[in-house]
This record gives C-alpha cells, sequence and structure tokens, in this order.
C-alpha cells in the first residue's frame, strides 16, 4: 500500500508548535554580539593593515635595490673612452691661437704612459674592468687638466 505524501501539515501536526516554550534570549545577548563584531571589525581592520604594510615594505626595499642597481649600473655604463676624447677636443680648442697652450712637461708624461698602459692593456687583451679603470684615469687627468687651462693655472711639480 502506498504511504501518503508528507506536507507541512501533517509534519507540523505532531508538533504542536503553538504549545513549544517562548524562551527570551539572556538581556547581555546583544551587547556579546556587538563586541564579537567590534573584535572581528579590529581583527579585520589589523590585518588589512599588516598586509598593506608588508606590501610598502617589499615596494620600498624594492625600489632601494632597484635603485641601488641601476645606480651601480650607471657608473659601470659611463663611457670613459667616449668622455676622455671629448675632453681631449676640448682640451685642443682651448689651445687656440694666442693662448698659453703648451703642456707642462709632467703632465704630457703621465698622459704618454696612460697611452702607453691603454695600448699594452688592449695588445695583452686585458680585462674590460682594467681598461675601464685606465680610460677612467685618462679621463680624470683630462678634466683636471682642462679646468686648470680655463682658469689659467699652471701645473707644475712641486
Amino acid at each position: 500500500m502506498p504511504e501518503p505524501d508528507l506536507s507541512l501539515h501533517m509534519l507540523s501536526g505532531p508538533l504542536r508548535l503553538g504549545e513549544l516554550p517562548v524562551v527570551e534570549p539572556p538581556e547581555d545577548l546583544w551587547a556579546r554580539i556587538a563586541a564579537a563584531q567590534r573584535q572581528r571589525a579590529a581583527q579585520a581592520r589589523s590585518r588589512r593593515l599588516r598586509i598593506a604594510l608588508g606590501s610598502l615594505g617589499v615596494i620600498v626595499t624594492g625600489a632601494i635595490a632597484g635603485g641601488w642597481l641601476i645606480g651601480r649600473d650607471s657608473v659601470d655604463e659611463i663611457d670613459w673612452q667616449a668622455r676622455a676624447q671629448a675632453l681631449e677636443l676640448r682640451l685642443h680648442a682651448a689651445d687656440a691661437p694666442g693662448s698659453s697652450g703648451s703642456m707642462a712637461p709632467e703632465t704630457l708624461s703621465e698622459l704618454v704612459r696612460l697611452d702607453a698602459a691603454l695600448q699594452a692593456a688592449y695588445d695583452g687583451a686585458a680585462d674590460r674592468d682594467q681598461v675601464i679603470a685606465l680610460w677612467r684615469r685618462r679621463s680624470e687627468l683630462l678634466s683636471v687638466l682642462l679646468r686648470a687651462r680655463e682658469q689659467n693655472i699652471e701645473i707644475s711639480r712641486i
């Protein structure tokens, strides 16, 4: 024999919902709910703040490291040879007719010594750092000579 379909009326009949006791919630229930909600909100703010500060720390660290690497690479990427050649052209341009234009023998010997060291470095297939260091030294010497020439200072050895 088939069983009858269960309906809400059939299910609620034996429960007698009207006879159930009415229970009043404790008086401090809403205060506890509000306190729990405030605590969860404070924890969420704290978590977001820690995540933001951590992200900011990573970004700042990356920027500092990136700036250090870029600054380091830019020092290595200076074309000291081109700079030295440009300074030498400016130095020769400063030797215009009517100027004192002649270099002191000590200065000339220092340039000759650097040129010989550069030639030896190229002939001996020296490493890149050694060649860059020689071009840098030559560039610095020419820069000093150009400043001295422009200020009419005579360089001499004591």
